[in-house]
């Protein structure tokens, strides 16, 4: 199926939003982009101890986790201000860092099972039937739990 195309053109949408909302809006819609290139401009490692959290007045406010990354970003806080501007089209005017997490993660994770391996009673039985001989009688219960690790890893990585 075919889609037809719109012959809308995007700019004069922009223009109408640009025309009703405030200008603080701008900012506030741009967040993500700017997020998304904070990481290229300041580093992994420092964009991993740091959040670009909000923009206000060309503003940007960013939390960092330590006062090493905080000291880093305020040092280069002219720089950023400059970089971010060009590369967003955004007026950043100047970065204020506060303590705080280098995250924002609103929702919270559900815990996630763990993943168990657990295998068939008939290959555990057949491995102890392989290794029981290596072990004495008053170790029988050793046999076993070797065997039962040994179809453990014949579950996990079949093949080998």
């Amino acid at each position: 199926m075919r889609r037809r195309r719109s012959s809308r053109d995007p700019s004069k949408v922009d223009g109408l939003l640009r025309g009703v909302l405030p200008r603080q809006a701008e900012e506030k819609f741009a967040l993500p982009e700017l997020r998304k290139v904070w990481a290229e401009i300041v580093g992994g490692a420092l964009a991993a101890k740091t959040y670009a959290d909000d923009l206000d007045q060309g503003v940007l406010l960013v939390k960092a986790e330590s006062p090493a990354a905080a000291k880093m970003i305020s040092m280069r806080a002219g720089s950023l201000a400059r970089e971010l501007s060009r590369r967003t089209g955004l007026s950043v005017t100047s970065v204020k860092v506060v303590p705080g997490k280098a995250s924002h993660n609103p929702v919270p994770r559900r815990k996630e099972e763990p993943y168990r391996v657990v295998p068939p009673k008939e290959l555990v039985e057949r491995n102890f039937e392989e290794v029981k001989e290596k072990f004495s009688p008053e170790r029988e219960r050793l046999a076993r739990r070797f065997a039962s690790l040994m179809a453990l890893f014949q579950k996990r990585f079949p093949g080998k």
